[in-house]
């Protein structure tokens, strides 16, 4: 079968189509003859020549084209095929040339076309196929397709009827003004207009030619022009957008988060977000503490919320802990200290995941660390400025904020920080902490068991009949796909979740932070005994940020071992605190303790004045030559001594008496020798207070 087959001559550009095949003849057209008639070959004769190779057949040539519906092509080839039709009925009499004169003579007397219009669109139907598609014009081949017309001396284009002149062609010097205010001007500037870059072109376009006037300057039209038809839309926006924007809000999406994921537990994304909501105290409901902090944890796969946490902590590895704690472990507790009783088939999420998908803020320290060696968690971290890395958690909280806004005040509104004729929205407040947190819960719980995700992108292997609900396809999951959840005890979890650091070990107990803290075990291996031994230099503390009572001691390298140590009566200032409180009491009081040394440093020379001069007074009192020997001085110390401290005694001893002036009496004139004291040994006033019942 070798109708409408197309055949090429070897060694040479012809190309024949069979336009018709008998017995042991067929009838061929050169396709490239533009005055082409068939002409006729024996079978026989044209299978020897395929033989031989001198005839090979080859693609078809005139490819299939789609005709746009109500299209001036498809007009022009319905018109055509309708001309040839009654011609078409008798194919056999058109191989022959006198037959052929005589049925396209007919139809042209039919028509109200020329019977060169009959004979050029039946040579183009052989040659293009021999169907209706093959009498569509070529149009796309018409004007100058992708070629500027600079070289020209006439504007194409509109006549203008509105404004004045003829306007200006845009020649080559032109187009290249166009293009510096576009590439210099308008690709380099996100916030700039095409228009303004126009406005540039004109300024470009008047300092090259200063003759020119209003009324031929180069216009929008012929600016936009050149625009579109020599920049692609889509390059010139990522060359106008900053890399990371184009990546994050415009690039191409060519996968989906939950592709390639083994199933619940396969990867949890965490994520943190400042509610749009002012709370109150607990205590005084007049009181507004600000807005509170939402960490979110959620499994890519079922798009369960497995993780919550929600208070007054500013995103950080604390809150983030706190929220990964929650996600590991069973929620029926959790929910029942805020008056909510589920069971655990309504939050079923308890376990270690295999993966966490975080921010690098809070997951980039060395307590992350933990994650990966303790409990053997793939830990990724998203690129800077890339929230659709996570979108699963990133979209979720709009979700949760859409539900609660309606109802409750204090929200945050777009206005600057105003509305209602200038009220703060920060004064309707009325939520508590507690109450906010019950709320997030229940949203958190109807999602779970009740939204059902749309566009959840399904596996191949997953039931039909299974909804898009997170619960089902959790259950499905973890019956169905492979199990990564690993079981992990409480106290376990909470302890290596905390962020640890070095401390040091002396005799004034464990120092950390600036603290220092005793510990049952430190003291019974005698660490904090004074004499030189081998206790530890350093140990590894794990703590809570938020209290300095308590901290733990890593004694081994076993992740299940740890002392309770409590902060010492040396550090009892610090009780009750933060960690971040105690360093600013400490920072505040290194801060007076050098202003007092500053102080002291400065008044020292003072004190040194007045030492040196009251020792001048008393040197100058002392003669320049004694008047005594040497040896009698020496000998009269203790002597000297006792007299000075009557003299001491006298001054100072307490006596409450009234004081009176006393009358002048007469001069007392012994009748005996004075009795000398200094040979009598008295007693110290130390001994004469001791206790003499021995």
């Amino acid at each position: 079968m070798l109708l409408n087959k197309v055949f090429h001559r070897k060694g040479s550009e012809y190309r024949f189509r069979v336009i018709f095949e008998a017995i042991d003849h067929i009838w061929l057209i050169d396709l490239n003859d533009e005055d082409a008639w068939p002409f006729m070959i024996m079978q026989d004769e044209f299978d020897e020549l395929i033989k031989n190779g001198l005839y090979f057949e080859i693609d078809e040539p005139f490819k299939a084209i789609a005709v746009p519906k109500g299209s001036i092509q498809e007009k022009k080839r319905d018109q055509a095929y309708s001309e040839l039709e009654p011609v078409l009925k008798e194919p056999g009499r058109l191989l022959h040339k006198k037959e052929r004169n005589i049925v396209i003579g007919q139809a042209a007397k039919n028509s109200k076309q020329q019977r060169r219009y009959i004979v050029r669109q039946l040579r183009r139907y052989w040659q293009r196929g021999m169907r209706p598609n093959s009498l569509v014009p070529d149009y796309y081949l018409s004007g100058a397709g992708g070629k500027p017309r600079r070289n020209i001396d006439k504007k194409t284009g509109p006549k203008r009827t509105v404004s004045s002149g003829e306007g200006v062609i845009v020649t080559e010097d032109i187009a290249e003004i166009f293009d510096l205010a576009i590439k210099g001007f308008f690709i380099q500037n996100q916030g700039l207009s095409l228009k303004a870059a126009k406005t540039k072109a004109v300024g470009l376009y008047r300092s090259r030619y200063p003759q020119a006037d209003k009324t031929s300057i180069p216009t929008m039209r012929q600016f936009r022009y050149f625009y579109d038809t020599n920049y692609r839309k889509n390059e010139v926006i990522r060359q106008r957008t900053p890399s990371k924007i184009y990546d994050k809000d415009i690039r191409a999406l060519t996968s989906t988060a939950a592709y390639m994921n083994i199933g619940p537990g396969g990867r949890y994304e965490i994520d943190a977000t400042i509610a749009d909501l002012y709370l109150v105290s607990e205590k005084d409901p007049e009181k507004i503490i600000g807005r509170p902090v939402v960490y979110v944890v959620k499994d890519v796969f079922s798009r369960m919320v497995v993780g919550l946490y929600v208070g007054l902590e500013a995103p950080s590895w604390v809150a983030a802990m706190m929220a990964m704690t929650n996600a590991f472990l069973d929620k029926v507790n959790f929910c029942r200290e805020y008056g909510i009783e589920i069971d655990s088939s309504q939050w079923p999420s308890v376990g270690i995941p295999a993966s966490i998908f975080a921010d690098k803020g809070e997951l980039l320290r060395r307590q992350a660390d933990v994650l990966v060696n303790v409990f053997d968690i793939q830990l990724s971290n998203s690129r800077s400025y890339r929230g659709d890395d996570k979108g699963i958690v990133e979209r979720h909280f709009n979700t949760i904020q859409a539900e609660f806004k309606p109802y409750v005040g204090g929200i945050v509104e777009p206005v600057n920080g105003k509305k209602r004729l200038g009220r703060r929205y920060e004064l309707d407040a009325e939520l508590t902490l507690k109450a906010f947190t019950e709320m997030i819960i229940h949203i958190v719980i109807n999602h779970n068991n009740q939204h059902v995700v749309k566009g959840y992108d399904f596996a191949e292997d997953i039931p039909e009949e299974l909804s898009a609900v997170p619960v089902e396809l959790w259950n499905w999951g973890i019956k169905n796909r492979t199990g990564r959840l690993k079981p992990c005890n409480a106290d376990f979890v909470k302890l290596n979740l905390l962020p640890s650091e070095n401390g040091t070990v002396s005799e004034e107990g464990i120092g950390f932070k600036g603290l220092n803290y005793t510990c049952r075990e430190a003291l019974s291996k005698g660490w904090f005994d004074r004499f030189k031994q081998n206790r530890p230099r350093s140990v590894e503390i794990a703590f809570d940020p938020r209290r300095t009572d308590v901290v733990y001691l890593r004694p081994d390298d076993s992740y299940d071992n740890y002392w309770i140590c409590e902060l010492s009566d040396r550090s009892r200032r610090y009780q009750g605190v933060s960690f971040v409180t105690a360093a600013g009491i400490l920072k505040q009081a290194k801060q007076v303790g050098a202003r007092a040394k500053q102080e002291e440093d400065f008044q020292a020379p003072d004190l040194q004045e007045q030492i040196e001069a009251i020792a001048a007074r008393e040197r100058s009192k002392k003669p320049k030559k004694p008047t005594r020997k040497q040896s009698e001085r020496l000998s009269d110390i203790g002597k000297n001594k006792v007299d000075e401290r009557e003299m001491e005694r006298s001054r100072q001893a307490v006596n409450l008496k009234p004081k009176t002036q006393r009358k002048q009496t007469a001069k007392v004139v012994p009748l005996k020798p004075a009795i000398s004291t200094s040979s009598i040994d008295y007693p110290s006033l130390d001994d004469f207070l001791e206790d003499d019942d021995d």
